[in-house]
């Protein structure tokens, strides 16, 4: 049926000849739907919207027995949802989960203003429902980049949805299972916490892991969001072992630089179509005044690990070789008298790398943590053939 777009009208829980001002419990009770889209005569579109309840074939059809008896006989329904639709809908039920919706937004938000007016009100609203453990599982939007740089400042509520939308994707790339054994089906942090702080942070283990009581008994793949960018590393804990470790950082300083040297050369081979990115080695030193206080920070080495590469390296680009940071790095790890993490991985500053902004950043942190694979297995105990050191 061809129906003229100038005789339609939208209706807000309700159906024409109705009062416009139900309660929500009415308008249950008298079988209404969230929306309908009609000519106020035959035809008319039905939008049930659902976010944290799952959806019932049954209400979808009182909805339709209930235009029906109010004479409208073209009647169609769209389900929008965040949990999977009810199994063999009817041709006449078309469903859609949210952040369908969402994706589709984002092709038109360019051009539309009403569109991009859209997306902001479903990361508003993701964030605040998630804030207040509504929406327990399921998602509005999808991950599309990070928006966080000069025209908008970074926000805990914004990087919390976001970091729990990348780590979904990045748990979709099987190449982090089969190479790395990462278990990209176990729970990250059962609760993102730092409001007050500079960054949020959640991570993934690796497979073999699953025998620690903490996931600082064995390395695992840590992600950042921050106030200036996005972070990836490979971080090997505190509470890692001292044979372990040993494993990881070589018997010697030769060994540790051959060994990063390695990495850091697979990093920047696996990101060469990415601009801006630093890759980086961190060596952190902390205590806790409490155990439930925040960390106090005693030292930050944090590095460009280009500087570690020789003079004649093609790899290390307009950085400047300086392998004494290494060889500081180095000294603290093998002669450490207090809680120290390493962490070895890229940064994606905002100001200074696109990727950062589009979906492509899925790929570039899996490809940091695949160039990385050599640390992980050693850490794992399997013996790793040294690589021949390149130009």
């Amino acid at each position: 049926m061809h129906v003229k777009k100038e005789r339609l009208s939208v209706l807000e829980q309700s159906f024409p000849g109705e009062p416009l001002d139900l309660s929500e419990e009415e308008a249950q009770r008298r079988g209404l739907p969230d929306g309908c889209i009609t000519d106020g005569n035959n035809w008319a579109l039905l939008i049930e919207c659902k976010v944290a309840l799952w959806p019932t074939l049954d209400q979808l059809h009182r909805h339709m027995r209930t235009a029906r008896r109010r004479g409208i006989e073209d009647v169609h329904l769209l389900l929008l949802t965040v949990h999977p639709a009810p199994p063999r809908l009817p041709d006449n039920m078309v469903a859609k989960q949210w952040w369908e919706v969402y994706a589709w937004l984002s092709k038109h938000s360019p051009r539309s203003a009403w569109a991009k007016r859209c997306l902001e009100y479903m990361q508003v609203a993701e964030a605040k429902e998630a804030a207040a453990e509504y929406l327990q599982e399921g998602r509005l939007t999808v991950f599309s980049g990070i928006p966080f740089g000069k025209h908008e400042p970074y926000t805990y509520g914004q990087a919390k949805r976001l970091l729990k939308l990348l780590r979904e994707e990045l748990c979709k790339d099987s190449r982090l299972s089969i190479r790395i054994a990462a278990d990209l089906s176990a729970p990250g942090r059962s609760a993102i916490t730092g409001q007050n702080d500079s960054g949020v942070w959640d991570y993934i283990p690796i497979r073999q892991a699953h025998r620690a009581q903490k996931h600082t008994e064995y390395p695992h793949l840590t992600l950042v969001i921050s106030r200036d960018r996005v972070g990836a590393f490979v971080t090997v804990p505190n509470g890692m072992t001292s044979t372990q470790r040993a494993q990881v950082f070589g018997a010697d300083m030769d060994g540790f630089e051959s060994v990063i040297q390695g990495a850091t050369i697979q990093m920047v081979q696996s990101l060469r179509k990415v601009r801006g990115f630093v890759p980086e080695i961190i060596v952190l030193q902390r205590h806790w005044p409490s155990r439930r206080a925040p960390s106090v920070v005693d030292c930050l080495l944090r590095l460009d690990v280009r500087t570690a590469l020789p003079t004649t390296s093609r790899y290390r680009g307009p950085v400047k070789s300086q392998p004494q940071w290494l060889k500081a790095a180095y000294e603290a790890l093998t002669h450490r008298q207090s809680n120290l993490e390493f962490q070895i991985g890229c940064s994606f500053p905002y100001e200074k790398c696109p990727t950062v902004s589009d979906p492509a950043l899925v790929q570039a942190i899996a490809d940091v943590w695949l160039a990385c694979a050599s640390i992980i297995k050693r850490s794992m105990g399997h013996r790793v053939r040294p690589r021949r050191r390149k130009g």
